[in-house]
C-alpha cells in the first residue's frame, strides 16, 4: 500500500510539473524545457530509488532492477494530456478544430486528436482493461503489443469499437471538418521539435500599426517556422532567413522587447517578446539564421 501511494505521489508531481512548466518559462525553447523536465524527472526517481534502497525488504539490486523497467508498456499507465491550447489541429491528420470539429485526448498517449482519428477503443490496462478511446496511431501499437506478448482470445475489452467501416465513415464526413491542403514542407517540421536553434511563443506583426498576434516559432537549419500552437504538427508556414537582416527597436516604450526582420532594407515582420532578455536571445537565433 505504502509503495503505490509513492508511486502515486511521483505521478502526480510530474502532473504538476508539466501543468506549471508552461507559466514558468513561456519564451524557453523546447530543448531547454524538455532539459528541465528530465533533471526533474531524473531528482524524483532517484529520491524514490533512495527511499526503496533503505527499505529492509528491498535489495539494492531490486530497486536497480525496477528503476531499469520505469518504461512501461503503452496503456499502463495514465498518460499526461497535452492542453487544449497547445493544438490548434488534430495531432495526426491536421484538420483544424472548430465548434463542431472538437478536440479529444487519446487514453493510450494524451495528444490530442479529432473523432476521426480516435474512433477506435481499446482496453487499458491502467484503466482495469475497461475500451476507452485511443488514437489511430496508439490502436496498432496496442494491437501490435497484445499479439506479442499476451493475447487474450475473445477478451471484450481489446477490440475495435467502432468498426473498420464506421471509421471509414468517419474519416470521409466533410461536415464541420475545416481540413485543408498542408504542403509536405509544414510537416518536416512540428512545434515542438528537440532539435531546433530557438522555438517559443513571440508577438508578430506585419507593421508598426498593424495588430499583433501571438505565436509560436521555430528556427531549424535556418528556416523560420510559424505555429498557431506549442504541439501543432504542421506549420502555418516556413520562411528561409538567409539574406534578411534583423535589427532591434530602440525605444523607451519597447524596453528593448521588439525587433524587426527586414529584407533589403525592407521591413519584413516585427517581433516582440515577453522581456529584454528573452528578445536578446531571438535576435541572436535569428542574426545566426541569416548567415551561410
Amino acid at each position: 500500500m505504502g509503495e503505490l501511494t509513492e508511486v502515486r505521489k511521483r505521478q502526480k508531481v510530474k502532473a504538476d510539473i508539466w501543468l506549471m512548466e508552461p507559466s514558468l518559462a513561456p519564451n524557453s525553447s523546447a530543448t531547454e524545457r524538455d532539459e528541465w523536465l528530465e533533471a526533474i524527472s531524473r531528482s524524483i526517481e532517484e529520491y524514490a530509488k533512495k527511499r526503496t534502497t533503505f527499505c529492509p525488504s528491498r535489495s539494492l539490486e531490486e530497486a536497480d532492477s525496477e528503476n531499469k523497467d520505469e518504461v512501461s508498456p503503452l496503456g499502463s499507465k495514465a498518460p499526461i494530456w497535452i492542453p487544449d491550447t497547445r493544438a490548434t489541429m488534430c495531432m495526426i491528420c491536421t484538420s483544424e478544430f472548430t465548434l463542431t470539429w472538437r478536440r479529444h485526448h487519446c487514453r493510450a498517449c494524451g495528444k490530442i486528436v479529432c473523432q476521426a482519428c480516435s474512433s477506435n477503443k481499446y482496453g487499458l490496462d491502467y484503466l482495469k482493461n475497461q475500451p476507452a478511446r485511443v488514437c489511430e496511431h496508439c490502436f496498432q501499437e496496442l494491437q501490435k503489443l497484445d499479439r506479442q506478448h499476451s493475447p487474450k482470445v475473445g477478451s471484450p475489452g481489446n477490440h475495435k469499437s467502432p468498426s473498420s467501416a464506421l471509421s471509414s465513415v468517419l474519416h470521409s464526413i466533410p461536415s464541420g471538418r475545416k481540413q485543408k491542403k498542408i504542403p509536405a514542407a509544414l510537416k518536416e517540421v512540428s512545434a515542438n521539435t528537440e532539435d531546433s536553434s530557438m522555438s517559443g511563443y513571440l508577438y508578430r506583426s506585419k507593421g508598426n500599426k498593424k495588430p499583433w498576434k501571438h505565436l509560436w516559432f521555430v528556427i531549424k537549419n535556418k528556416v523560420l517556422y510559424t505555429y498557431a500552437a506549442s504541439e501543432d504538427v504542421a506549420a502555418l508556414e516556413s520562411q528561409p532567413l538567409l539574406g534578411f537582416t534583423v535589427t532591434q527597436v530602440k525605444d523607451e516604450n519597447s524596453e528593448s522587447k521588439v525587433f524587426q526582420l527586414l529584407h533589403k532594407n525592407m521591413l519584413f515582420y516585427v517581433f516582440k517578446a515577453d522581456d529584454a532578455h528573452s528578445a536578446q536571445k531571438w535576435i541572436e537565433a535569428f542574426q545566426e539564421g541569416t548567415i551561410l
